[in-house]
């Protein structure tokens, strides 16, 4: 997932520059780069975008199982090494028609005589209804199904983690005589209620433009103003979703920040979970032990 969403930064990055600099069509004198943004440039870029929407609902669905029905709590999709080999690939595959929905057309500059190399798109394969019918089946299998069912999914664990939390406070209050709670006990419940929240409302608002954006692409609304302002709002909320998902474990999560210092080497002020501190030196006494021959 991580991975994924990087590469979704990265290749943000041309497809920005391409637009910032060479515009819509470009104008570039070698085939090289006109062949990638003509045919690679959305291909990879939403490819990768698919990947790190599936990624987060294969955890979800994981993290579904092991907590509502830990019983049955095996992995879904197999071994991790099949999840991560299988949700790649399904996901270019499904977006392998993009890679033909634009061609490079080559002009030749007079009377300088340098031939340049422009994307245009093919209008008769984007017009098509069997184009425009892949367009939305795409949208509801990468967009619309992910949102709804990391909503409920979440949903459905917060409620039961909830359940389980209260019937342990429960149990804990009971075999205590004060009757006083200790709020650190449950600090956990807050954090993991916050965590699931954000991620959820972040990913439905930032994904959603998309969907919008995806279906309504195309060459004439491209030549309108405030179209392309809310094509890059879309686009820089899409990237946002993965950008800021690092911060929000960072916020919520103390075992996230625990791991991270001590993968920086950084000293972190509360013990890791699981981990005691060792107690502190007190004087020693020698014992001598005598073996009996």
């Amino acid at each position: 997932y991580s991975a994924a969403a990087l590469l979704a930064i990265v290749f943000a990055l041309p497809f920005a520059w391409r637009v910032l600099v060479h515009r819509e069509h470009g104008r570039w004198e070698h085939p090289l780069p006109a062949f990638y943004f003509a045919h690679l440039e959305l291909f990879l870029g939403n490819g990768c975008l698919g990947i790190g929407v599936m990624m987060l609902l294969a955890l979800t669905l994981e993290r579904y199982v092991s907590v509502c029905h830990p019983g049955h709590a095996r992995p879904i999709l197999g071994s991790p090494r099949r999840a991560v080999a299988l949700i790649p690939t399904f996901t270019f595959v499904l977006y392998i028609p993009i890679i033909f929905r634009s061609q490079i057309k080559s002009c030749k500059l007079i009377p300088e005589g340098v031939v340049i190399y422009q994307r245009m798109e093919d209008t008769d394969y984007v017009d098509h209804p069997l184009y425009s019918i892949y367009k939305v089946l795409l949208e509801f299998i990468f967009k619309v199904v992910p949102v709804i069912l990391l909503a409920a999914l979440n949903l459905r664990i917060l409620v039961v983690y909830r359940r389980s939390c209260e019937k342990r406070r429960k149990m804990i209050l009971s075999r205590k005589t004060s009757g006083e709670e200790d709020p650190r006990k449950f600090a956990e419940e807050r954090r993991l209620v916050l965590l699931l929240g954000s991620t959820s409302i972040l990913f439905l608002v930032c994904v959603t433009p998309m969907v919008i954006l995806n279906v309504t692409l195309s060459e004439s609304n491209l030549t309108k103003y405030p179209y392309q302002v809310f094509r890059a709002i879309a686009n820089l909320l899409e990237v946002t979703n993965y950008s800021i998902t690092f911060y929000i474990y960072c916020l919520f999560s103390e075992d996230f920040r625990n791991t991270l210092l001590r993968t920086l080497s950084l000293p972190s002020s509360t013990p890791a979970r699981g981990l005691v501190k060792p107690p502190p030196p007190t004087a020693t006494t020698t014992i001598t032990q005598h073996r009996s021959v």
